[in-house]
């Protein structure tokens, strides 16, 4: 039975180290990174030793995440290591601009919470747009892995949906908690998959403490950087999922 590890991280660049430091001491035969299918010459390259800041200025801008691919960077450092194991990109071109146009419009509420507006329609409308994409995406995502897996594979931030796909493949499926994603917003998300699906009913009241919380944490991050603002929230101020 084929196996896949997914490693599960937040998007700060001292989890990426560590995720970084696991591919580099597991055995595996092929990666699966969670870029976009467009990106995937690009980051081979890298792979085969081009320095990322060259790959980046290569790449046009419209298909690239500048802060993701800072983030990303230790892992990049890590891939000319890795020797000949096969190593692909497995999310959907369409993610990047479906993630930026939720991205916009997440700033926009946001700034409206900020002066004490939240729209709670608003808010449950975008992150359920969010999730209802990722879902769409997950069959042509778990197809894209599935085609190229070798017996061994390690897979960054496959969603749950993805993995269950996989799962019904006949995939054994192994999940390494490298950071829980705690943010006010994943949190408020998981909330919503759970009401998607008849599981619970989040009150108007829960969606605007979250937001509340949320607003707190992007103050956060005007104050110390989005890297120690996730230390911060991650080890004293992270809200309970339940």
């Amino acid at each position: 039975m084929k196996q896949i590890t997914n490693l599960v991280t937040i998007n700060t660049s001292y989890s990426k180290s560590k995720a970084a430091r696991i591919l580099m001491h597991e055995s595996y035969e092929c990666l699966f990174m969670d870029f976009t299918r467009n990106q995937e010459g690009f980051i081979r390259e890298i792979a085969h030793g081009i320095a990322p800041e060259l790959i980046v200025d290569a790449m046009e801008p419209e298909d690239i995440d500048i802060n993701r691919y800072r983030t990303a960077m230790p892992l990049f450092k890590c891939l000319p290591a890795l020797g000949d194991k096969a190593l692909y990109c497995y999310k959907e071109d369409a993610s990047l601009l479906l993630s930026r146009d939720a991205a916009v419009r997440i700033l926009i509420l946001t700034a409206k919470a900020k002066m004490g507006k939240i729209e709670v329609s608003e808010w449950k409308e975008v992150l359920k747009d969010d999730i209802f994409n990722e879902h769409e995406s997950a069959g042509s995502e778990a197809e894209y892995i599935a085609d190229r897996a070798r017996e061994r594979n390690i897979c960054l931030d496959a969603t749950d949906e993805v993995l269950n796909t996989l799962s019904k493949q006949s995939f054994h499926i192994k999940n390494i908690v490298v950071d829980t994603p705690c943010k006010p917003l994943d949190i408020l998300g998981a909330k919503l998959k759970r009401e998607i699906l008849g599981e619970v009913e989040i009150s108007d009241e829960e969606v605007e403490h979250l937001v509340k919380e949320h607003v707190r944490f992007v103050d956060m991050i005007i104050e110390q950087g989005y890297d120690q603002a996730y230390r911060i929230w991650a080890g004293l101020f992270a809200p309970e999922r339940e």
